[in-house]
């Protein structure tokens, strides 16, 4: 009997999902696959977005083909200082160098379009703590599952919704990118255009934007030499900052890697690969801005400890919400872990 058996077994006895049990699955599952750059500027991590990045790099979050697991500590709230000093662009130049040694040393993974990937993944707020969850989906993007009502429920689709939007989609658009740094990164500026942009930003910001969605892809199995031009190519933004045991959700802490002090990039201390990001309070705006249109309103009135933008800023550096999986693998089938 192999695990997908024996899960099917076990929960036999389990009441047939609904329609609105379903819909609720596959929300989650999409809601894995959101954008952290567009769900970090505009609502907390548990309401999400899809995965539209600036300058027309659209992209979906992919997972690793290797277990990730992460530290963890006794603070409660995670906290960034003040505009690096050339000492901590140094500190982050080091780190983001040694990021990159390390994923180009690996070999390049080799994605199957009927293979699986589950991942277990947490959307944290601080206000309403963490919600856990996993899921599967096809690399092909044909295929996802998520345990609905205790039992595991496939939902199949005629079409993947976009090439780049599944796992060997994402990694074949990483595969196209320029491996030296310095024209992946004259690459994203192109795409970006020139400054400011997007309500604003800079084409650095969004350029951070771009590389964090990336990376978000990333674990999917990106061509190690991509992945380490990532790195570097993070490297070379100005204002970039590193913290090292940075606390990103209750007993849960990583590499941060910031251009801003309100947007942070998380790395696995270990294996350096992007496990999550988290957004952090500047000490000015509401930890939920104010709802932009009725449906918005609705679900925030619903619950509004959850989502509470009326309520004052939190202290500056306070981890407002943060998305992270703790454990992916590749596997044969759904079900399977």
């Amino acid at each position: 009997m192999n695990d997908l058996d024996l899960v099917r077994e076990m929960r036999a006895d389990a009441p047939e999902p609904s329609a609105g049990q379903l819909a609720a699955g596959r929300d989650r599952l999409r809601s894995a696959f959101g954008s952290p750059a567009a769900s970090a500027r505009s609502r907390p991590a548990l309401i999400r977005r899809p995965a539209i990045i600036a300058g027309g790099l659209a992209l979906a979050a992919a997972a690793t083909a290797v277990v990730v697991t992460v530290g963890g500590s006794g603070r409660q709230e995670g906290h960034v200082g003040p505009r690096p000093s050339s000492i901590q662009l140094a500190a982050a130049t080091e780190v983001l160098d040694k990021a990159a040694r390390t994923v180009e040393s690996r070999p390049a993974p080799k994605l199957e379009p009927h293979q699986w990937l589950y991942y277990r993944f947490t959307a944290y707020h601080h206000a309403a703590g963490g919600e856990t969850d996993q899921s599967w989906i096809r690399m092909d993007g044909m295929q996802d599952a998520s345990m609905v009502g205790g039992k595991l429920v496939v939902t199949r689709h005629s079409t993947a919704e976009s090439a780049e939007g599944t796992p060997l989609g994402a990694y074949r658009l990483l595969a196209s990118l320029p491996t030296d740094p310095h024209a992946l990164l004259a690459t994203l500026y192109a795409k970006v255009g020139s400054e400011p942009r997007g309500g604003g930003q800079s084409k650095q910001e969004l350029a951070f934007e771009n590389i964090q969605q990336l990376l978000w892809n990333s674990p999917a199995g990106a061509p190690p030499r991509v992945q380490g031009a990532l790195y570097r190519a993070l490297a070379q933004l100005p204002g970039i900052q590193v913290k090292r045991d940075f606390q990103y959700a209750p007993r849960r802490t990583a590499i941060a890697v910031f251009h801003l002090p309100t947007s942070a990039i998380l790395l696995d201390p270990t294996s350096y690969q992007m496990i999550g990001w988290a957004s952090v309070s500047d000490g000015h705006r509401p930890p939920a801005p104010k709802p932009s249109n009725a449906a918005e309103a609705r679900q925030m009135a619903h619950d509004p400890k959850k989502y509470p933008w009326n309520s004052p800023a939190l202290p500056a550096g306070t981890v407002i919400n943060s998305f992270y999986r703790d454990h992916v693998a590749v596997v044969s089938a759904p079900g399977r872990r």
